[in-house]
């Protein structure tokens, strides 16, 4: 495995799983840092008879996202500062870069009309670029029970995206 290789290939689609799984840019790239990080570290523990490499970075990364949701809801929790977390920048931006945030915040908006499940299975799928197999292999369903939970999503969001 050529770590170099990987993270070139698959760096944007962890960034935009990331991202679509925590609707926030700059937690999405702290996250996405740790992901690198881990996998960095841990390249030797890679078995290629228990997956690819894109499977096995993905569940690194989605170990991180629900590991930061367990923390946030410490944080949140036991926070002095009720704005924790919730930092944007306030720079101009041109017309073409908010038109794409105003449709990312819809589609963000949608996403967190479904259960946490559904989400991160239409993550996997759409921003990360896996298939229903290796979904499979990495969440402990069944390849189609991934299918059947994906296409339930997938109706929601319609629906959602229909009334905004």
């Amino acid at each position: 495995m050529n770590f170099e290789e990987i993270y070139q290939k698959l760096f944007k689609r962890v960034l935009a799983y990331i991202v679509s799984r925590t609707g926030n840019v700059d937690i999405a790239e702290d996250i996405a840092c740790q992901t690198w990080q881990k996998a960095y570290d841990k390249q030797h523990q890679f078995d290629s008879q228990k997956g690819t490499p894109e499977q096995w970075i993905f569940t690194i990364a989605r170990n991180e996202v629900n590991r930061h949701f367990r923390f946030w809801q410490l944080r949140r929790f036991f926070s002095l500062t009720e704005q924790e977390d919730n930092t944007r920048s306030t720079e101009k931006m041109p017309l073409e870069w908010l038109e794409q945030h105003e449709r990312q915040q819809k589609l963000l908006a949608a996403l967190k009309c479904l259960a946490s499940r559904e989400r991160d299975l239409v993550s996997l799928k759409f921003q990360s670029g896996l298939n229903n197999r290796q979904i499979a292999a990495m969440t402990g369903l069944s390849e189609s029970n991934v299918g059947t939970i994906l296409n339930r999503a997938i109706n929601k969001l319609r629906t959602q995206l229909e009334g905004l």
